[in-house]
């Protein structure tokens, strides 16, 4: 008896799934979803042209026609869904490079498994159930004796009608629709981009097409004479200037912070929104803008690895110093390491060097590893040291209330994600204070010049931050959403401010602006990075003067200093 209820249950749902109505209403139902998810009406022919290509070439294969449809809308809305996950927690949408990069990156894979479980694990249940009712679907719908050219030519014609449909205008950059959260275009859009990359257009040939420049002439020996303080670097993951946040108190709990030791509070433009730490990483350690580079800016640590030859690390080496960097992650995480190697960096002191047990320490385990390795160093080397240090407390996501963090801490604004993101970013603070103390501690035998900046903002802010600022955008690189801090302190030796003093500074000149600030002599690129700098008075990117940038990107290429394929 029960085996015949089932029966019929399983052939009523049969009867359901394959009728033309219900067809029609699923694809109806996720067009209007679609639509939500994209926020474009005048994208959504090219959405849809996109999910009949998939339903056509679905249909070649297996003359499923059903299946074929219901496959298609399915698939569609899955990756617009994971599209905004991403834009949620990242600041920018699905790309299909995303999948070649990430998608075949174990180390990736297992931290966003770790971090982001609140997500993942419902969008896997959501794709296991898809797989499942799809299953069944291909199993009940019978095939259609169509012919394989008529079958064909439908994929033929989808195909040739989604150009036509092509939502951005020819010559609009695709980087800045990545940004602007069109979650169910994104993804298809991307493919024009991998097939630039496998055709090598893009930007070898914007390179390329740049006005001949001379040579930089050679660096010689560094002729700094005076003492060569220690230089650290703290990069405070995911922070901006909360004293600036002048909402349910936030900015009274940190009044007083994020200042220089001159009592100044500094802006500083980065390139990248809620997540992409490597990004603002990769600007400060090369000296160049990832905006150059278009779509591919958060893949450039796999890109460019092997390929940029003068470095904030030859820089100092060509000084003296030994360069090293403590991060909180695997070596091999979006290939940060192997590209800091390739930059000339003498150690990398990654997750399981400094004995992490989880991605999410308290600042101040890291601080300590950094003493750990400071204190070692010094016994046995007498070079001077550059040393950055990678933290991680503050980093997304926030749904869980992480441990360690003093309870005075807690905002009380209502918003978990919000509260809990202040609470850790009051406790980072706390931590890098008494880093700063170490090295006062032993500032009589050891000067350093410690310099800390935010890597990017986080997206528990972004709703407070629109609110008070109608200019916050994501689409818009200029705009106050790509703006966080920096703190210089002079520890036992004094520190020249000057190269620091801009209204905002980008933060590919954020690394000469430490070597100046230092007294330390500087290569005559590195020279040439600073007088540019000046001129486009701390902007690069967006500097009113392309022809300057071009010009010292155009040198660094003919200098063999950068390598563009």
């Amino acid at each position: 008896m029960r085996s015949t209820n089932s029966m019929t249950l399983t052939a009523r749902a049969a009867d359901l799934l394959l009728h033309r109505e219900t067809a029609i209403a699923a694809t109806l139902l996720c067009a209007a979803l679609l639509y939500l998810l994209e926020g474009a009406l005048n994208h959504m022919p090219f959405v849809m042209l996109c999910v009949l290509a998939i339903a056509t070439m679905l249909f070649l294969l297996s003359r499923r026609l059903y299946f074929s449809i219901y496959t298609a809308l399915t698939v569609t809305t899955l990756l617009s869904i994971a599209s905004v996950l991403k834009y949620r927690t990242k600041g920018f949408d699905l790309h299909i490079y995303d999948v070649v990069f990430t998608g075949t990156d174990p180390k990736a894979f297992a931290f966003l498994l770790d971090g982001f479980k609140i997500y993942i694990l419902p969008f896997a249940g959501l794709l296991m159930a898809s797989i499942a009712v799809l299953a069944f679907v291909f199993i009940r719908d019978r095939k259609l004796s169509i012919t394989p050219l008529k079958r064909s030519g439908l994929v033929a014609a989808t195909v040739a009608l989604i150009p036509v449909s092509y939502p951005l205008h020819a010559e609009e950059p695709r980087y800045f629709h990545y940004l602007g959260g069109y979650n169910a275009s994104a993804f298809f859009i991307s493919f024009l981009d991998l097939r630039d990359a496998t055709f090598g257009q893009g930007n070898a040939e914007r390179f390329a097409n740049m006005p001949a420049a001379e040579p930089f002439a050679a660096a010689g020996e560094c002729e700094t004479t005076g003492s060569k303080p220690d230089l650290f670097v703290v990069l405070s993951e995911s922070q901006a200037d909360l004293s600036r946040l002048d909402q349910y108190g936030i900015g009274q709990q940190f009044s007083g912070q994020f200042e220089s030791a001159d009592g100044k509070r500094r802006k500083l433009r980065v390139e990248t929104f809620a997540g992409g730490t490597w990004i603002s990483n990769f600007s400060l350690m090369t000296g160049l803008s990832s905006l150059e580079f278009g779509w591919r800016a958060p893949y450039l640590t796999t890109s460019l690895e092997g390929k940029v030859h003068q470095s904030l690390a030859t820089e100092l080496s060509r000084c003296g110093y030994r360069t090293a960097v403590l991060m909180p992650m695997d070596h091999g995480f979006v290939n940060e390491g192997p590209f800091l190697k390739s930059l000339g960096f003498d150690e990398i002191l990654d997750y399981d060097r400094i004995g992490a047990s989880e991605y999410a320490h308290r600042d101040r385990f890291y601080f300590e590893a950094a003493r750990a390795f400071i204190e070692e160093h010094r016994r046995t080397d007498g070079r001077p040291l550059f040393l950055e240090v990678q933290t991680m407390f503050a980093h997304s996501p926030y749904s869980d209330l992480l441990a360690d963090a003093e309870p005075e801490s807690a905002s009380e604004s209502g918003i978990f994600e919000l509260d809990e993101y202040v609470r850790r970013v009051a406790q980072s603070q706390r931590d890098f204070r008494w880093f700063i103390d170490q090295a006062e501690n032993e500032s009589a035998s050891h000067p350093a010049i410690i310099l800390e900046f935010g890597d990017h903002q986080s997206f528990a802010t972004r709703d407070v931050m629109t609110e008070l600022n109608p200019d916050f955008a994501l689409y818009d690189l200029g705009s106050p959403a790509y703006l966080t801090y920096f703190t210089v302190h002079g520890i036992g030796t004094d520190v020249d401010m000057r190269p620091f003093d801009f209204a905002s500074l980008d933060i590919a000149y954020l690394g000469v602006s430490l070597i100046e600030a230092a007294g330390l002599d500087i290569s005559p690129m590195f020279s040439d990075l600073a007088a540019l700098r000046d001129h486009c008075e701390g902007k690069m990117y967006f500097c009113q003067d392309r022809a300057a940038v071009n010009r010292h990107l155009k040198k660094r290429i003919t200098s063999n200093y950068l390598t563009i394929e």
